[in-house]
């Protein structure tokens, strides 16, 4: 998305043309954003995203939401096996 509107952008400054939003759009796009366009009801529209939410493994360097703690004690596992915690 971001790359379309800056080709729009170049395009438009070619041509003599401003479209200020645009540039407000494009610094909201940070990292993994989607877009979602509806001529619909935001409420249905909000139904079906909820209906299709999905729990995810972490990943390296990820922040967790909350605070994590893990009780010190036997883990049940070969050392080799813990490389995750």
């Amino acid at each position: 998305m971001k790359a379309a509107i800056l080709d729009l952008q170049n395009k438009d400054t070619e041509a003599g043309v401003t479209r200020p939003h645009l540039a407000l759009v494009s610094s909201q796009l940070v990292l993994n954003t989607g877009m979602i366009f509806s001529n619909g009801d935001l409420a249905d529209v909000k139904k079906i995203l909820d209906s299709q939410v999905r729990e995810a493994p972490a990943r390296i360097g990820s922040i967790a939401p909350a605070d994590v703690t893990v009780p010190a004690g036997p883990t049940g596992m070969d050392p080799k096996q813990t490389s995750f915690f």
